[in-house]
């Protein structure tokens, strides 16, 4: 009896649409982390409006605006948490953050395989040159073959449908 060879169907790349409502669902969880951890080291948790504050007297006081900028300025927690959601669940076997995996993406090397730490980190900290000539690194995707970005360049990775 015959057999029939395996057809393994080309990766689909992540779209920008689909990426940027990744991102999305992703900044929501870590601006709820963010919350609880502002809430839980507050000196007073009430020293901050309520968004029924904010909406019926016109944003918030300077204040309070020096105590929430105080708190992400001087406060490691922050940053360490945010570069540590990316990479690491970048890095892991599941290969993508919780936005990327609700999604159906995975964030793989340009040979289909799992990314190293290192490649996390490097993919990471490139996303700032992405950022910087007003975000023209993250419209290379409506460009490329591959719909990559520049930190993807830099990182030689890719985003794709998960299969």
């Amino acid at each position: 009896m015959p057999v029939s060879p395996v057809i393994k169907r080309a990766p689909l790349y992540g779209s920008l649409a689909n990426r940027f409502v990744a991102f999305l669902v992703d900044t929501t969880i870590l601006v709820f982390c963010y919350s609880l951890i502002l809430y839980s080291t507050a000196e007073n948790p009430l020293q901050f409006s309520t968004w029924k504050d904010v909406v019926n007297f016109g944003g918030i006081s300077m204040v309070e605006f020096e105590a929430i900028l105080k708190v992400f300025l001087f406060s490691a927690y922050f940053p360490v948490l945010h570069w540590l959601y990316y990479t690491l669940l970048e890095a892991s076997p599941k290969q993508a953050t919780i936005g990327k995996f609700t999604l159906g993406l995975k964030v793989t090397d340009l040979r289909g395989k799992r990314i190293t730490f290192l490649q996390a980190n490097l993919r990471y900290f490139s996303k700032l040159l992405s950022a910087l000539p007003l975000f023209t690194g993250f419209l290379l995707i409506l460009s490329t073959r591959r719909k990559q970005t520049l930190h993807d360049y830099i990182s030689r990775t890719v985003v794709v449908t998960d299969q």
